[in-house]
This record gives C-alpha cells, structure tokens and sequence, in this order.
C-alpha cells in the first residue's frame, strides 16, 4: 500500500526527504558532540550540516503543499474493482487501495487482460 497511486507515491517521497533531513542534521549534531571521531569535531562541520538538513526539511515542506494543491483539484472517481472513491492524476493512474490501473481516456484504458495499448 505504500507505492500505490501517484499521489501516495509523492507523499512518501516527501516524508523520506524530511527524514533525511533530520538524519543530515543529526550527523552535523554528532560529528561537533564527538561521535564520529576528532576530525569532524568543529562548528563549520555542524553548521553545515545542520543548514543541509534544514534545507531538506524546507523543501520536503514546500513539496507537502505542492502534493496538497494537486490533491484538492485531483479528479475523483470510483473504482470498478474495489468500489472506493479514490484520485485520479493525469491520464492514468492505481486505485489507491487495490493497485487498480484506472483512466480518464478510452484509448489509455486497460484491456481485459491487464494490459495498457
């Protein structure tokens, strides 16, 4: 269920930014604390670190409004399989619970096997 549907695909990327973020500052905190030995233990390397790691955190943000934006004007439909109202990005996307390939235009429907044109 994590990679399922365009959106929650974004939104995983976005939540795995921030935590890199968070894991880039928390190197920056142990190289000055000592941690990862004497070579590393200095206000620049903290300082850049923690700017890094800030940077991250900033654009997962950004990013989590852009994903909001897309989701509020996504197009809603129910699904044929599942019958769940789920979002639609784009020509094609995946049910968001059954990994359903679901489409706005005929032609980029799915065939009865499976398969895309």
């Amino acid at each position: 269920m994590l990679f399922t549907g365009k959106l929650n695909k974004m939104r995983n990327y976005a939540m795995l930014t921030c935590f890199a973020g968070i894991g880039v500052m928390y190197i920056g905190y142990a190289g000055f604390a000592g941690f990862l030995g004497s070579l590393f233990q200095s206000y620049i390397f903290m300082s850049i670190f923690l700017a890094l790691g800030l940077i991250f955190i900033l654009g997962s943000t950004v990013f989590y409004m852009y994903i909001g934006m897309l989701s509020s004007k996504a197009l809603q439909v129910e699904c044929p399989k599942c019958k769940r109202i789920t979002k639609l990005i784009g020509q094609t996307d995946d049910c968001m619970y059954c990994r359903q390939t679901l489409s706005i235009d005929p032609k980029h429907a799915p065939k009865p096997n499976g398969t895309t044109v």
